[in-house]
């Protein structure tokens, strides 16, 4: 494949992941944001263990209960933890490679597809809806969150919950990200809305767009859906947050 060629968003972190799993040389990986910002992300940060989870990542499996669906779940940090607990645990991820890898890991109830796929295939309610690593960004733009949101409304049991993380853009001061946010809100974008592309070994994907929602806008969305929320922990500094929904 030529190295100039696009090729699926998400295909060159799975060809990351798969390169860690298999023992092969790792390369950098990029997230290449639309304005030229670029980050670089360890590869060895999807398989930590539970030892090495955040403060944020251990107090959302606490609240984790009975039949739970992870979605991105990744390579299956969380899934593997929940499962090790004694959850059902279903795990979904649009990476084909991070889905293999999840089965050779050993958790039991893997697919390959969206969340909405999932939902139309399955007709399954849950307990737990579980999007950690800011997996929630995947609805894309505030739309695709109240989407989000009354869909899984639906899927829940009773005294069931919705738990994800997500960041606080407004509180940054650095100058590329302010002017980054301006440029999406003269748009008429909400300033969370990013377009990235994913970068592997000079292999580049499609660009994609992720929502981070800022905790005010959060709350006017699950309000607007009749459900209810609490901030169950936020970082001192930088922006992120845990938070709980329920009907």
């Amino acid at each position: 494949m030529q190295k100039n060629s696009l090729i699926k968003a998400m295909e060159p972190f799975g060809l990351a992941l798969a390169d860690y799993f298999l023992g092969k040389e790792v390369g950098d990986l990029f997230m290449n944001r639309d304005d030229g910002s670029k980050d670089k992300h360890p590869v060895e940060y999807y398989f930590r263990n539970p030892s090495d989870f955040s403060l944020f990542e251990k107090e959302a499996l606490k609240l984790c209960k009975g039949k739970t669906l992870d979605i991105g779940a990744g390579v299956g940090p969380h899934s593997l933890e929940l499962q090790k607990r004694g959850l059902k645990v279903h795990s979904i991820d649009i990476s084909t490679h991070a889905c293999d890898i999840m089965k050779e890991r050993g958790l039991k109830n893997v697919e390959c597809m969206s969340y909405y796929d999932f939902c139309d295939l399955h007709k399954e309610n849950f307990d737990t809806i579980l999007l950690l690593g800011r997996s929630i960004g995947f609805v894309e733009n505030l739309n695709g969150l109240k989407k989000f949101l009354m869909h899984c409304k639906s899927q829940l049991n009773q005294n069931g919950n919705i738990i994800f993380d997500s960041s606080d853009l407004r509180v940054t001061t650095k100058p590329i990200h302010l002017a980054y946010q301006k440029k999406n809100q003269e748009e008429g974008s909400y300033l969370g809305e990013i377009r990235l592309q994913m970068e592997y070994k000079g292999l580049k994907g499609n660009y994609f767009k992720i929502l981070h929602v800022d905790p005010d806008s959060l709350a006017k969305i699950v309000l607007e859906s009749k459900m209810k929320y609490e901030i169950v922990m936020k970082e001192e500094t930088g922006g992120g947050y845990l938070v709980r929904i329920f009907v």
